[in-house]
């Protein structure tokens, strides 16, 4: 605020002296055409008349002495001839219009001149009558001399206060010049200032204070180009997105920068930091062996082990960690980086400590890549396994089947289903995949109906379908097969309900509108809110397979399983249990007092597409 102020009263200093300037060369100019219009010859040419004449006058009274010839007398007259109709002419008519009594005697004079030749011509040595020559031309001597005097007393009046005039606007140049040369070099020194001040915020981060980007790669350049070996360590906040979503910007940006500030305090001198993107880098020079890496690793976790208080809530700063080594990893800038990244989110994924890179990661993306290119043929050939995992009541009867694919890769072997669905997410191939499977189902379901009415498949919806046209393609694929809503469940997984409920909500209510029911999948594994599971219309809680094992034993398995279970009965929402393999764990499911489907060993081992009839067939 205080720079703009001074840059403002800067503005008008100069814009104060610039109009001086500009005032002063004006007035210099002006005074400068008054001077170039002052006329010069009327005062040049009465001085000459009034010389003339009276040298005129004295070549008569030498003549009359018998000094001088009649010539020389007859040319002083000729040349006092000449003298007024200069005075006369166009050229200074104009000059001497604005003084009537100074035409008027400059007429006169020019009449007794001419008046007079005969007498001139006629005038010898002694002759009296050069008293009546002298006399006829005499009185206009004095006028004239008064007129002279005056014009040159108004020059030099004029002269005077031309000088004062230029002096002044001279001295109010100089004054403003100094003025807005001053302003001008403080102007420059204000943007020598603000340009240093950009340069900083351009290498600084503005929230954590940390070099930033442009920092970062111009260390990063000088390493390389030095061929000096370094680490880069790639840390980011655990679980970033889902802090801003449920404590907002302003808590999420303070534990960012709680964050930094431990980095930065925990560094040794070879070592630097800066932020990239979401992420904070530490630069550490001469690193070659993986001992120093662990031991900086180690070093840096424990800094950030303590909780963080913020908004009267302690915060862990967790981290994700991706580490990747010049020039082992990578000789350049570019590829050190997108390695890190590789590092940094299979640590994300795995939920892993940390994540040294290593070249087998290259060789799972190109197998990942391969993987996603052969997908849409093999969607075409049907080369995908279908299995499905009955649920069935405490009875016994069979209610639906939740559908898991897999696929035999030619080359990579087995692909199961959980991997399929993150390639499938990845590379924007979940609805190709999520239809055929669907297709697929429907194909099978009505024979199935068949033997047993009510039967349904359940499929998981990936988040990347979260949007309106899903619907239409859902129901046409049921339609098609004369189907109806009934006959499908989606299954939605708990870490989407936390992140995408905004987009969840209006694409569940309006799939349940047509008949089509939800699965909350994996239930108790997120951290989904008692709010989000109230206003989202679910028909089912599935409990994932690892929350049911052991609970045949007293111990906190059990305890957890009752704890979710009485969850359920206060939403009011049946439960599905998965990984169910033991019948001491269906007597402890029917000692809760609930009757939830179940799925597992104790119900069936998954199914092949062309083994369902034959288990339905006995079972009924």
């Amino acid at each position: 605020m205080l720079r703009q102020v001074a840059a403002l009263l800067l503005l008008i200093c100069m814009l104060l002296f610039g109009a001086g300037v500009t005032h002063a060369l004006l007035g210099i100019r002006q005074h400068n055409t008054q001077l170039e219009q002052r006329n010069y010859e009327v005062p040049w040419s009465l001085m000459q008349l009034q010389l003339e004449m009276n040298r005129f006058f004295d070549a008569v009274r030498l003549l009359n002495a018998g000094v001088i010839e009649h010539d020389e007398l007859m040319l002083r007259y000729d040349i006092l001839w000449s003298r007024t109709p200069v005075l006369l002419s166009n050229q200074l008519k104009d000059t001497l219009s604005e003084r009537p009594d100074l035409w008027l005697l400059i007429q006169q004079i020019e009449d007794r001149v001419r008046s007079v030749e005969p007498m001139v011509q006629a005038l010898k040595p002694g002759d009296l009558n050069y008293r009546l020559l002298l006399a006829e031309l005499a009185p206009y001597a004095e006028p004239l001399a008064r007129t002279v005097t005056a014009t040159m007393h108004s020059n030099v009046l004029f002269y005077a206060e031309y000088d004062k005039a230029y002096k002044s606007l001279s001295q109010e140049l100089y004054v403003c010049t100094l003025g807005l040369g001053f302003c001008a070099l403080l102007l420059l020194l204000m943007l020598w200032l603000e340009l240093l001040s950009y340069r900083r915020r351009l290498l600084q981060d503005a929230l954590t204070g940390l070099p930033n980007r442009f920092a970062l790669q111009h260390r990063l350049g000088q390493l390389i180009g030095r061929r000096q070996p370094f680490s880069i360590t790639l840390l980011e906040l655990e679980d970033l997105d889902w802090l801003v979503q449920h404590f907002g910007y302003d808590t999420a940006d303070q534990l960012q920068s709680a964050f930094a500030r431990r980095l930065q305090a925990c560094l040794l001198p070879h070592e630097h930091i800066a932020l990239f993107e979401r992420k904070c880098v530490v630069v550490a020079e001469g690193v070659l062996e993986l001992a120093e890496v662990r031991a900086q690793l180690s070093r840096v976790r424990q800094a950030l082990a303590a909780p963080e208080a913020i908004a009267r809530h302690d915060f862990h700063p967790t981290p994700v960690i991706g580490v990747v080594l010049y020039p082992a990893d990578a000789d350049n800038m570019v590829d050190l980086l997108a390695r890190g990244e590789l590092a940094l989110a299979l640590c994300r994924q795995e939920r892993l400590p940390y994540v040294i890179f290593d070249p087998s990661m290259l060789k799972e993306i190109e197998r990942r890549q391969q993987l996603a290119r052969d997908l849409p043929a093999a969607l075409e050939s049907d080369s995908l396994s279908l299995r499905f995992h009955p649920l069935a009541d405490g009875e016994g009867r069979c209610a639906g089947f939740r559908l898991s694919l897999q696929w035999r890769h030619p080359h990579f072997g087995m692909i199961t289903g959980p991997e399929l669905g993150r390639l499938a997410e990845q590379y924007q191939l979940s609805e190709a995949l999520l239809l055929w499977a669907l297709n697929r189902c429907c194909e099978l379901l009505p024979g199935w109906q068949a033997l047993q009415s009510g039967l349904f498949v359940s499929l998981p919806l990936p988040p990347s379908l979260f949007r309106s046209s899903i619907r239409e393609s859902l129901l046409a694929a049921l339609k098609q097969h004369g189907l109806d809503g009934t006959s499908l469940v989606l299954e939605l997984e708990e870490a989407q309900l936390e992140e995408e409920l905004h987009l969840t909500q209006p694409l569940v209510r309006e799939l349940r509108e047509r008949g089509i029911r939800i699965m909350l999948a994996n239930f108790g594994s997120g951290r989904s809110s008692w709010g989000q599971l109230t206003r989202l219309p679910l028909d089912w809680l599935q409990l994932d397979a690892a929350l049911c094992n052991g609970i045949e034993r007293e111990g906190e398995a059990r305890r957890q399983f009752q704890a979710l279970l009485a969850l359920a009965r206060l939403l009011a929402l049946p439960v599905i249990c998965c990984g169910v393999h033991r019948e001491a764990e269906v007597q402890v499911i029917r000692e809760q007092g609930q009757a939830p489907l179940l799925q597992g060993d104790v119900v069936s081992p998954p199914l092949g597409a062309i083994e369902v009839k034959d288990w339905l067939e006995a079972r009924s």
